[in-house]
């Protein structure tokens, strides 16, 4: 990350009526630079008038928004089918916001004789694609497709399972860099925690929060408080020094708090880490040792907690 782009934070917002949603956005707004509304949430009887209602809601309230109407193998809280997402987007028009719109529906849009004509603006679209089970094998060739797209920003989200599988993520991050494209890549779940701290620093476009720990909206999905006061994110650059901790499980571990409270006070430059590790060998190999290590970064040194494999 350029050390004058300050990280960009997103947190995303799901609610089941227009009001909740509402006020949402006004306890929200202040913690981050954008907004995710997730319309998916929506309840069938408030979904049906959210046009018109979110525009209003999108021009009175401050700041960017996110929109997306996720389905459920994407994450999302309905039943939608790529008929049901296309005629949404279709009739939709959200002026100056972001759309967040999946690899599949941003085909059908780009395949569509008449995609001029549609109310889509590719400017501002994001064109995602999201994993709950793993790292797909062949996530370069879901990059390949998204870039054929013409959306302004691509987005990948994948499940981790261990540490090593925010390897394929930072990658495809490191690819995006090179080839100018903005990028936001995630792994989702508490091994991929790495991943949404130092995502902004090599290159993403952005990383999503929630507005208090309760209120995740994906797996893994930490608090826009603990990222700006615990990590400190943005003072995260790639000269930053990476400690952490690694373990089977470091949920229950208060060295994260004391180790950064430390660098804080001292002004140092670095940050601690959770990393969720079960294959101990793999992790040491893939991501530690200087010969064949996959990963180029400042890591520092590690702490053990909790029994590895």
């Amino acid at each position: 990350m350029d050390s004058a782009q300050k990280p960009r934070i997103c947190i995303s917002v799901c609610e089941p009526t227009i009001a909740a949603l509402e006020r949402a956005i006004a306890s929200a707004a202040e913690a981050s630079d954008l907004l995710e509304l997730r319309l998916d949430c929506l309840d069938a009887v408030n979904l049906q008038s959210a046009t018109d209602l979110i525009t209003k809601l999108v021009q009175r309230a401050p700041g960017e928004f996110i929109l997306t109407f996720r389905p459920l193998p994407e994450g999302g809280q309905r039943d939608l089918d790529i008929e049901t997402r296309h005629a949404f987007w279709s009739d939709a028009i959200f002026s100056d916001s972001l759309y967040d719109v999946e690899l599949d529906l941003a085909e059908k849009f780009t395949a569509n004789e008449t995609a001029t004509a549609l109310p889509i603006d590719w400017r501002r679209t994001i064109c995602s694609h999201h994993d709950f089970s793993g790292v797909p094998v062949k996530l370069d060739q879901i990059y390949d497709r998204m870039a054929a797209t013409p959306a302004r920003v691509l987005k990948i989200a994948v499940q981790a399972h261990d540490a090593i599988d925010c390897l394929p993520v930072f990658n495809v991050l490191e690819r995006a860099r090179e080839e100018g494209r903005e990028m936001i890549a995630v792994a989702m779940g508490t091994a991929g925690i790495a991943t949404r701290i130092l995502g902004p620093s090599r290159g993403g476009y952005l990383t999503y929060a929630s507005l208090e720990a309760e209120s995740a909206t994906a797996p893994g999905q930490i608090s826009a408080r603990e990222l700006q006061e615990l990590y400190r994110i943005g003072s995260i650059d790639r000269q930053t020094a990476i400690f952490g901790l690694i373990g089977s499980t470091t949920s229950h571990s208060v060295s994260p708090h004391m180790h950064n409270a430390a660098f804080a006070a001292a002004a140092t430059n670095a940050v601690y880490i959770p990393f969720e590790v079960h294959d101990v060998n793999a992790f040491l190999r893939r991501m530690i040792h200087p010969h064949t290590r996959e990963l180029v970064w400042n890591l520092r040194g590690l702490s053990v907690t909790a029994r590895i494999s």
